[in-house]
């Protein structure tokens, strides 16, 4: 909870520590924080692909993870989902995150990177954990954040 808070206090400053982090490690360590939320909901979570090194900010990428896996596990339990599933997919610098919960409306789903804009109701969001991802995505690590529906569910990718 410290590195945590720790995070936020450091999100904005200037002078932050890039270093060569496994990407797949990095994303593994977020899922086994999560996996008992994970199993407590019977939501399966699988990693597929090769790992890859990049030169980030390791502690943002994985904030980024936590955000879009809480945001799908929140959807599935709302939705509920018979044999709700999460999906991660490494794949040379992408990362591709899907869920089965059944997307995203077409009428929000260009607007879920805006600051303060939630789906969930009063006081269960606050409709900046897609929008800070998308800055630590885009801003600090010069990569690109982005959504689309499947037949199934929504798919985020982050392509590094």
């Amino acid at each position: 909870m410290s590195r945590t808070i720790d995070d936020f206090r450091n999100f904005f400053r200037i002078d932050k520590n890039r270093e060569n982090f496994k990407v797949k490690d990095a994303t593994k360590s977020v899922i086994i924080m999560l996996s008992a939320q994970l199993k407590s909901n019977g939501i399966t979570i699988n990693i597929n692909g090769d790992e890859f090194l990049y030169n980030g900010l390791k502690r943002e990428y994985q904030q980024v993870i936590l955000n879009i896996i809480n945001n799908a596990k929140d959807v599935l339990i709302y939705n509920k989902i018979e044999n709700p599933m999460i999906n991660i997919e490494l794949n040379s610098n992408k990362i591709i995150i899907s869920d089965n919960a059944g997307g995203i409306p077409k009428n929000i789903i260009d607007r879920v990177f805006e600051p303060y804009f939630t789906t969930k109701e009063q006081g269960k969001g606050t409709g900046m954990g897609l929008y800070m991802s998308k800055m630590i995505i885009e801003d600090n690590m010069n990569g690109e954040l982005s959504v689309v529906n499947s037949d199934n569910g929504a798919i985020f990718m982050i392509k590094l």
